[in-house]
């Protein structure tokens, strides 16, 4: 439960891969530019044919010498898959060896409010992108999933409310065979942020996301924690105020019963947030009451927090602060007065700056690069299965194959 936010440092396939991405080259040449012996790349490389990255080619050599054998990427062959499964979208990626992006799907607002079919639905989108475009999927060794619910080690989850772990494994291997590594979809969303986005070369800062509920998620030391049991960030569910609420975790008056999009609608007496943003623009003083109240609770929650860590940074994101970017300073204000006056504290308040392909580009982050520490559910792929180079350092979303995403 516990994942890096630096990038491992590359193996020799990783070496190797690189400098294949750039031109083929012989077994000679490898051994020169990589500074290797040809023990170690033979053993690397039969890592890389077995499963299907590299491919070698033959090339008649001049004179009357043996062909030369080149080695190529196999700019066709999937190595690593990642899913991202929130309460209002979904998102798959599909990735090569050399982090390439060669097949990507995101539905927004699935149309079913079922954990299981939302994933059966990306799955298929994702694996009917790949077929499309004639990429192989039998080479796929790694497959990671991020879905809403709790993962602590303790959670005690009912079947009747959640999906087991071999639930969840049985539908991903219907496309893929390795079994999955499954964890929270918030930590996706902040690992990915730690690795590639708004809290790149941070070594501290706290995410929080205001969304269908309110889930929060440590960095810490360039460590995404998740304490003892794996249950640390849940910032959704500390008490604010005199607020009674019922919550659905069963406590009263969380943070997520003043600042979800269902908590905002309600109490602003409109049915999403699209109506929720008209009717703050429009003046409505129930909306801006309800809104306000939001900020306040979030800036005091946020506030406890910092003094307990000393965080960089507070990454907030989710549909709120998407439909009013302006609260982000409103949440600032609030979580400052909260802070030690006396001291300089030095936290930034900004937005997330990466979507759900960047979460789901997590998870097949977290599976290509398994650890003792990773996801509660230690679902990981086979014994053997390598490791996959890393993902792109660009989010910017692509369907088709040569991007990155």
């Amino acid at each position: 439960m516990h994942y890096p936010t630096r990038r491992p440092l590359p193996t020799l396939e990783d070496r190797i891969v690189a400098h294949l991405a750039k031109a083929p080259a012989t077994r000679s040449q490898l051994c020169e530019a990589l500074d290797t012996s040809r023990t170690n790349l033979g053993r690397a490389l039969t890592t890389l044919l077995d499963e299907g990255s590299v491919t070698p080619v033959r090339t008649n050599a001049p004179g009357r010498g043996r062909p030369t054998q080149l080695l190529t990427l196999n700019s066709s062959a999937a190595h690593c898959v990642g899913l991202n499964v929130t309460r209002t979208s979904c998102a798959g990626v599909m990735l090569s060896r050399a982090g390439t992006v060669l097949a990507a799907v995101h539905i927004v607002s699935p149309a079913s409010p079922s954990l299981q079919l939302s994933l059966e639905q990306t799955c298929e989108a994702l694996a009917a992108s790949a077929a499309r475009q004639g990429i192989n999927t039998s080479t796929v060794r790694a497959v990671g999933v991020g879905v809403p619910i709790p993962m602590g080690r303790n959670a005690r989850l009912s079947s009747d409310a959640y999906p087991t772990m071999e639930e969840l494994s049985e539908l991903t291997r219907r496309w893929w065979a390795p079994l999955p590594i499954v964890d929270n979809t918030v930590r996706m969303a902040a690992l990915a942020e730690a690795l590639w986005g708004a809290g790149a070369d941070m070594s501290s800062f706290i995410y929080l996301r205001l969304s269908g509920g309110v889930g929060g998620c440590v960095v810490s030391d360039f460590r995404l924690v998740g304490g003892a049991g794996g249950l640390a960030g849940e910032l959704g569910h500390m008490t604010v105020g005199a607020n009674e609420s019922p919550c659905a975790c069963g406590k009263r008056g969380c943070l997520e019963t003043l600042a979800s999009v269902p908590a905002l609608c309600e109490r602003a007496g409109v049915a999403d947030i699209a109506q929720l943003r008209g009717a703050v623009l429009s003046g409505d003083t129930r909306a801006r009451e309800a809104l306000e109240q939001a900020a306040q609770a979030v800036g005091y929650v946020l506030g406890s927090a910092a003094l307990l860590i000393n965080p960089r940074a507070i990454i907030v994101a989710g549909e709120i602060v998407d439909a009013f970017p302006s609260l982000r300073s409103d949440i600032a204000a609030a979580m400052h007065r909260e802070l030690i006056p006396v001291m300089e504290w030095d936290i930034d308040v900004v937005g997330a700056s990466l979507g759900p392909l960047g979460a789901a580009q997590a998870s097949a982050h977290i599976a290509a690069h398994p650890s003792d520490e990773d996801a509660v559910s230690p679902h990981y792929p086979e014994e053997g299965s390598p490791r996959e180079a890393g993902p792109a350092s660009s989010m910017e979303a692509r369907t088709d194959r040569g991007g990155r995403p």
